[in-house]
């Protein structure tokens, strides 16, 4: 209940409750409100930063690519080149995180960059054509790399791990008794390719939440978004699938409240493709968003 006003001589209880109310935050309706609407389409490019959508259509499964030579560039930066004569286009989009196996010395492939703190999923591609693509750490690499000796493949999948669409809006909570209300919609058609038997797909789409922490660089400052909460979920089932097209996927999430501490939010609709038994019996090979929004709104109570 809103502080009592005025306040009488005397009541104790009633200057309490307006302290109270007080130090919880600024009033007002939608003192903070963010949003975001197309209705353009625009194709998941299955990133982990921004770009999280393109206007042309974006792979989201790239069948492993033969590796004929790797090299270290910079602390941060690896050249892979491709097998054989030149692709008909560039396999991956920019941002995309690939995994890389098989390479002598393993030091280039993406589990050992990973377990090394060089993480390549982050940051992703930085440039790719239709005969290389190179690829950024998360860190700079202490140890250099080593020369390329053998083998390898890279590839790029985007199944079984949440991925970003660009309903992303971000909102300050003042107060303890702060409350958000988020709406959102996404409409999106899912292509996909079936390589055994006929298996089943679960679509996930989420209301996800992350909060932001500083990124203690005083020469660039920035956010870094973490901890992420799944603030509400709506869940799709398909069985005994084949090569194809989903139908037209509709979400609609209506004033979903959110409690969360004080603090500075990201609140993003996110999607995720889980398969069942062998992982590699079915790829989303492509997501198309159509009508799509994400509202954000802090309210005090």
């Amino acid at each position: 209940m809103p502080a009592k006003y005025p306040v009488d001589v005397g009541d104790s209880e009633g200057i309490v409750d307006a302290v109270n109310y007080l130090l919880s935050g600024p009033s007002g309706l939608g003192q903070n409100f963010a949003g975001f609407s197309t209705y353009t389409p625009g194709y998941l490019t299955g990133n982990f930063r921004i770009p999280f959508s393109q206007t042309t259509p974006a792979e989201l499964y790239v069948a492993p690519i033969s590796v004929s030579y790797a090299e270290q560039l910079d602390d941060r930066t690896i050249k892979y080149y491709f097998s054989g004569a030149p692709l008909a286009s560039a396999p991956f989009s920019l941002g995309n995180g690939l995994t890389i196996t098989g390479i002598t010395p393993s030091t280039y492939n993406s589990a050992d960059l990973r377990n090394a703190g060089y993480s390549i999923a982050q940051i992703g591609v930085v440039e790719c054509t239709d005969s290389y693509v190179i690829v950024r750490t998360v860190a700079a690499i202490t140890t250099p790399l080593g020369t390329y000796s053998s083998g390898g493949s890279i590839e790029y999948s985007s199944m079984d791990t949440l991925i970003s669409t660009d309903c992303d809006v971000r909102v300050t909570v003042t107060g303890g008794t702060d409350r958000v209300f988020i709406s959102a919609q996404l409409d999106q058609l899912i292509s996909y390719d079936v390589l055994v038997g006929t298996p089943d797909m679960t679509v996930y789409v989420d209301i996800t939440r992350y909060k932001a922490f500083t990124n203690d660089n005083p020469t660039n400052p920035d956010y870094i978004f973490d901890e992420p909460y799944t603030v509400t979920e709506k869940v799709y089932e398909y069985t005994g699938l084949s090569t194809g097209s989903l139908p037209l996927i509709e979400t609609v999430f209506t004033s979903v409240i959110d409690t969360p501490p004080p603090g500075y939010y990201r609140y993003i609709v996110e999607v995720y493709f889980q398969t069942f038994g062998v992982s590699t019996d079915i790829y989303v090979t492509e997501d198309e968003l159509r009508l799509r929004s994400i509202s954000a709104q802090v309210v005090k109570q």
